[in-house]
This record gives C-alpha cells, structure tokens and sequence, in this order.
C-alpha cells in the first residue's frame, strides 16, 4: 500500500509539472517574434514596422543647383541718386559691343581717350545738352560701374554723362542719366503765401471766436456789422467797438 502511495504521488507531481509548462508556453508563444530559417523578419515583423513608421513621399523633380547672378544685363543706362547735400550716386552698364564699337571707329585715338564722367548743374532749366550752367570732368577707371561724385553745392539740380574725352578735347556721350535735385543744407528761405479770406468768412470766424455761435441770431448780428465795417475799409474797424 505505502508503494502504491508512492507511486500515485509521482504521477500527481509530474502531471503537475506538465501543465504548469503548457501555462508558461503558451503567452510566449503568442508574441514571440519568429524569424525564417535565414533570420529574416517575419511578416508580423514587417507589418509592425510599416504601421509604427511613416515614409514621406520622395520629391521627383530635379535639383536646381545654385547660380551667380551675371555681371551685367543686356542694356545700357545710367542711373543717378541723390545721397545727401553734397554728394550724389551714379552707377551704369554699357554693352561691350558698344565698346568695342568706339575701339573700331576712333582706332588708335580709343587707346588715347579718358573714360570721364561730365556733371551738369542744370538747376531750375530744361536741360538740353548745351544749355548747363557749368559743367565738371571726373576722370574714372576704365572697368569702374559706380561713382560719388561731390557737387559742393546743395540745393541744386544735377545731371552726368559717361563718355569718352578724347585728346583733342572733344567729348563724346555713350550715356545721359536722369536729372536730381539735392536738398538744402539749412532751414528753406521759401515761406508760405498769404491767402486772402472772403469778409463773411473772416467775420464769422471772428464772431464765433467771441463765444457767438454760428446760427445765433447775435452771431448773425456780427457777421453783418464785421461785414458792413469791413466792406467801408480797414481803418474803420476800430469803430465798432466805440458804439
């Protein structure tokens, strides 16, 4: 009897271990992470990744690569701008075919010119070519685009042309630029005109400045007696206030 007891008790403890194993098994079976036979990711695996992860969507135009802007544009102009007072800005671009025009129709006088700027002070005129009050040279470099220039006299008007002087003294224009005036260096000698004002108006400006109202009849009263004085001459005005 104690051998069959024994014996039962056995069977108990190992039937006890058995399922206590098909408890653990069966939670981690459930979410283990199962790999091929070359350890690749499981579907489960790359379902997971797609669902965590957001992949934008690749842009498919071309990368435009940065560019400098060029050194000039295809046209021929220049430009004045007032700084201040006394100085003004210039700045210009000439085609280099014209350039290379002027080399081929002065020759060997090309070489000998001076690249010069001319200002006009064409102040309170129509400026047509000839007709300045004076003029200056500036002597500039062959390859400058820009230039401040002194005119030493604020409150005047200004025009410049870029161009050649040639040995002879002869002065050829390639360009003519805008007209600009600069300010004052001081407080401006001009003053505001004396308007006239009609004798009613002045009357009952002067009436509602004594407290009378617009439509008052002593307002109105005013107005007539001012209107009255006014109309006979200034130097009677004094006599209202007598009576």
């Amino acid at each position: 009897m104690k051998i069959l007891g024994k014996v039962k008790e056995a069977l108990k403890k190992i039937s006890l271990k058995k399922l206590f194993a098909k408890k653990n098994k069966g939670p981690t079976a459930a979410y283990s992470c199962k790999t091929d036979k070359k350890g690749a990711p499981s579907s489960h695996q790359l379902a997971a990744q797609q669902a965590k992860f957001s992949y934008p969507q690749q842009w498919s135009g071309q990368k435009v690569s940065p560019q400098d802007l060029p050194g000039q544009y295809d046209s021929e102009k220049i430009v004045l701008c007032v700084r201040d007072p006394w100085w003004i800005y210039t700045y210009w671009q000439i085609r280099n075919s014209t350039w290379e025009r002027l080399k081929s129709e002065l020759g060997d006088v090309f070489c000998k010119a001076k690249k010069v700027l001319r200002v006009y002070d064409v102040s309170h005129i129509i400026f047509n070519g000839t007709n300045a009050h004076r003029y200056f040279d500036i002597d500039i470099d062959i390859n400058a685009t820009s230039w401040y220039i002194d005119t030493a006299g604020p409150g005047r008007s200004w025009c410049v042309d870029l161009g050649l002087r040639l040995p002879d003294g002869r002065f050829i224009t390639i360009v003519r630029s805008n007209t600009v005036s600069t300010p004052l260096d001081g407080p401006s000698w001009i003053t505001d005109e004396e308007w006239m004002i009609p004798d009613d108006m002045f009357a009952r400006l002067y009436g509602m400045g004594f407290g009378f109202g617009k439509s008052s009849p002593v307002g109105k009263g005013w107005q007539e007696r001012f209107k009255h004085v006014l109309s006979s001459g200034v130097s009677s005005v004094t006599s209202i206030f007598k009576k």
